[in-house]
């Protein structure tokens, strides 16, 4: 009797990658680590696993309650898988704050994971480059960060017109609001939570919300008027930080109050990109600075932070809509090694021991049954651009035939030409 075989589904929300989505990680990776490291910034890695008490009172509630991936060791003690960087690395560098030379500047990309509702654009597993200078509290540092996320959006051949980054500061705002609304700095920090949903209610449910938060109609009035505000009077800080922009990248910023980003842990700064295409209109990333953070996790001192981070998912969506996806060919080698026959062999495995001595990437077919023709179709289909034959003929010849697949052009060459050929690859 024969039995159905079961069919492993992924994991709601996680991916597989076959070579070519893996050939677009290992870029997108590439493209933002390089703008870091023109920057100055080292790389590093964390654990994967954190207690949960990292993020508690650290991180937004939300993701703390209702989005990380949750486990018990052996020992009883809750873990999470890391739904984001910062607070690891606060503990990094607080673990060790005596040893270190500030300002530190780190950057990584790697495995995050949050228990969300997937959609498009936004999984359960996700890569993120995250990027930070711990150390320094000024408006210099600040403007550094900005640039730097408009530097790695620009090194995408994204444009102004198509994302935008978002600027705030979130200690002046609230001060503003105080003053403006007549309430407490308790208070205050209720609202701004509303205001970080902003915009995902709508009119009424924004009202409704802040009803009941307590403030009254005269009040929900300001706060609206004040939320319009695109100038940054408001903010001695951030004016100073507008002003510390290249003009290269000016046109990729700009103010607007709404954006306090939801993590309990920021005192200043805060930004966001938001994607602006006819099919895509929401945040995409964000950031922004944290003063207070190393101390929360077992740091002796005050040791200010900035820095941002961005998911590798809503970037793809984004380059998709736009046309912007590079064009990625995963293999490691474009040369293929045929072999004639189970009789000639030796020679196509000594070619390609010689090519590998000299840090030249190259595939031999090691199925040496398998006829030429069939050969060449497999470098075909895996865009191979030379194969490369050695034949009675070529040995008697001492010479080696090499077919480039793109132009369909073949010709003998000796070792000699060979590497010079393959080696501009």
């Amino acid at each position: 009797m024969n039995q159905t075989k079961k069919v492993y589904q992924n994991v709601k929300g996680t991916r597989n990658f076959y070579p070519e989505d893996w050939a677009f990680q290992q870029w997108l990776s590439q493209q933002w680590l390089s703008v870091g490291r023109l920057f100055g910034f080292q790389e590093y890695e964390s654990s994967m696993l954190e207690p949960i008490e990292l993020y508690l009172e650290k991180s937004s509630v939300e993701i703390v309650k209702e989005q990380t991936f949750s486990l018990q060791d052996r020992s009883g003690e809750t873990l999470v898988l890391r739904p984001e960087l910062t607070p690891s690395l606060a503990k990094m560098v607080a673990a060790k704050e005596n040893e270190l030379s500030f300002p530190v500047r780190w950057q990584s990309y790697g495995r995050f994971w949050r228990y969300e509702k997937p959609q498009k654009g936004r999984g359960r597993e996700f890569f993120q480059w995250n990027i930070d200078c711990l150390g320094v509290d000024s408006p210099e540092s600040d403007a550094e960060m900005i640039s730097i996320a408009c530097y790695a959006l620009k090194n995408l051949n994204l444009t102004p017109n198509e994302v935008q980054i978002k600027v705030n500061n979130r200690f002046d705002l609230e001060n503003l609001l105080i003053k403006k609304l007549s309430i407490d700095s308790k208070q205050v920090k209720t609202i701004l939570r509303a205001i970080d949903k902003i915009d995902k209610l709508s009119p009424t449910e924004f009202n409704t919300w802040l009803l009941e938060l307590g403030l009254n109609n005269n009040q929900i009035n300001i706060l609206l008027e004040t939320l319009k505000t695109t100038s940054p009077d408001f903010s001695e800080r951030l004016t100073q930080v507008l002003n510390l922009i290249p003009n290269d990248i000016k046109d990729y910023v700009q103010i607007d109050l709404k954006i306090v980003r939801g993590f309990e842990y920021y005192t200043g700064l805060v930004f966001e990109a938001w994607a602006n295409t006819s099919e895509l209109k929401r945040s995409i990333f964000g950031g922004g600075r944290y003063d207070n953070l190393t101390q929360q996790v077992g740091g002796q001192k005050v040791i200010p932070g900035v820095g941002f981070a961005i998911g590798d998912m809503p970037i793809f969506e984004l380059l998709n809509i736009t046309n912007k996806l590079p064009l990625l060919n995963p293999n490691s080698s474009q040369i293929l090694i045929a072999t004639f026959s189970s009789e000639l062999y030796n020679y196509s495995n000594d070619l390609a021991n010689f090519l590998r001595s000299k840090n030249i990437n190259c595939l031999l077919n090691n199925d040496p049954s398998l006829k030429l023709s069939n050969q060449f179709k497999f470098a075909n289909r895996n865009n191979i651009k030379y194969v490369v034959v050695i034949g009675p003929d070529e040995i008697k010849q001492n010479t080696i035939m090499l077919k480039n697949m793109t132009s369909g052009e073949q010709k003998l060459v000796d070792r000699n030409e060979l590497i010079n050929i393959v080696s501009m690859l």
